[in-house]
């Protein structure tokens, strides 16, 4: 795998992550397993992110926000694993509109996609973080006891983020 294609792995990092999700915790070394492969599958994707982002922003703000808020973020989510719990939905949206938001902002400044791409991203980052307050405060999953609807939109800024980077 060369590095261009490296943003693939994001694909894989939804692949493994969803179902691992949706077994905890009933069946919690599968998802163990499963969930695994999904971070490392994720820290390759976001290694990938993180190259494009330090040349948009050579001071290395946003490309450093997006890393930390990518490491809380799958920390949380492995929390969520193995004692689920939705009051870590909230912490876990906020580190996922960080990724979210900082990688939607360095690309629009830096003018290396459209403007309605960029205000769509900060957006979809707001929504990521209000979903999972509310999913906390609510004491709600979207499904099961370990699938976060907050998560899940996540999980679609991924894909979306990883199409675009394979097509560049």
């Amino acid at each position: 795998m060369t590095r261009a294609q490296l943003p693939a792995l994001g694909y894989l990092y939804v692949a493994f992550a969803l179902p691992a999700l949706v077994l905890s915790p009933d069946h919690l070394n599968a998802a163990s397993a499963l969930y695994t492969a999904a971070i490392f599958a994720f820290l390759w994707f976001v290694a990938s992110l993180r190259s494009l982002l330090v040349r948009f922003d050579p001071d290395g703000f946003f490309a450093t926000v997006v890393v930390i808020g990518a490491a809380a973020f799958i920390a949380l989510q492995a929390r969520v694993l193995v004692a689920p719990d939705p009051r870590v939905a909230a912490p876990s949206a906020a580190c996922a509109a960080t990724v979210i938001i900082g990688s939607s902002l360095a690309a629009w400044r830096a003018r290396k996609i459209a403007p309605w791409f960029g205000q769509a991203g900060i957006v979809g980052g707001i929504a990521v973080l209000a979903v999972g307050i509310i999913e906390g405060a609510a004491d709600w999953t979207f499904a099961g006891d370990a699938v976060f609807a907050s998560s899940l939109g996540f999980m679609v800024w991924v894909v979306i983020t990883a199409t675009y980077l394979l097509k560049r």
